[in-house]
């Protein structure tokens, strides 16, 4: 798969069809996500707004979309950024069950603490699922959700039993499992997760996308730019 193939799947899946996608879903204390695909497309999201949108050029960075749309002298910006992986070649993973213990994927939930599964949680309804268990106890499980050709994945791995290799081999099991539907698997990681970035670079997988996102800290009034 290159990246333009890639580009256009994700696109595809979320229906966007130009430069600034106003997205229902964005609240204004995260208002703006600026993705820059591989092939060099670049897509801005923000909220169901009128102000100021008019204004947005495209090619924007993300701060000139941000002074666009708020005024920066009343509010604070908090900025992140996550880079999007996919598999460029079928992925050779070992085969995992699906979840089918409940109580022993929120028993390893129970383990974990909120910085653990920031980037999503895997649940046993999810449309793509393995684990890894020892005697009735889950070790590590990974889940997707599928939008279209993409399946977005998470990944939790007990803190006991971390460094052991655990993460790799569900998520390597988990993509085979996403590419033998005739899907596309993205990976996503923070870019201070050191060790997310080296296990999408110890699968193989490419990177697809950097999406920088920013959360606001605002007063109660005056919010938007005059």
């Amino acid at each position: 798969m290159t990246a333009r193939e890639f580009t256009g799947a994700y696109l595809a899946s979320r229906g966007w069809d130009k430069p600034v996608v106003l997205d229902e879903e964005l609240m204004i204390e995260y208002p703006i996500c600026l993705y820059t695909f591989e092939d060099r497309r670049v897509f801005a999201l923000a909220p169901e707004i009128e102000e100021g949108m008019e204004l947005v050029d495209p090619q924007a960075e993300l701060d000139q979309v941000l002074q666009c749309l708020f005024d920066l002298d009343q509010v604070r910006a908090v900025k992140e950024s996550v880079t999007g992986f996919y598999a460029p070649r079928p992925q050779i993973g070992e085969r995992l069950p699906a979840i089918a213990d409940e109580g022993a994927l929120a028993d390893l939930f129970q383990a974990m603490d909120e910085t653990d599964s920031i980037l999503g949680e895997v649940t046993a309804a999810d449309d793509f699922t393995c684990c890894i268990l020892e005697n009735g106890r889950m070790l590590a499980a990974a889940g997707a959700v599928r939008m279209g050709k993409i399946a977005d994945i998470s990944v939790a791995v007990h803190p006991e039993c971390r460094g052991q290799g655990l993460s790799a081999r569900v998520t390597a099991a988990l993509i085979r499992k996403i590419q033998g539907a005739g899907c596309v698997a993205l990976y996503r990681a923070q870019h201070n997760n050191l060790p997310s970035l080296r296990l999408a670079q110890g699968l193989g997988l490419r990177r697809g996308f950097l999406m920088e996102g920013v959360q606001l800290i605002f007063p109660q009034e005056d919010i938007l730019a005059p």
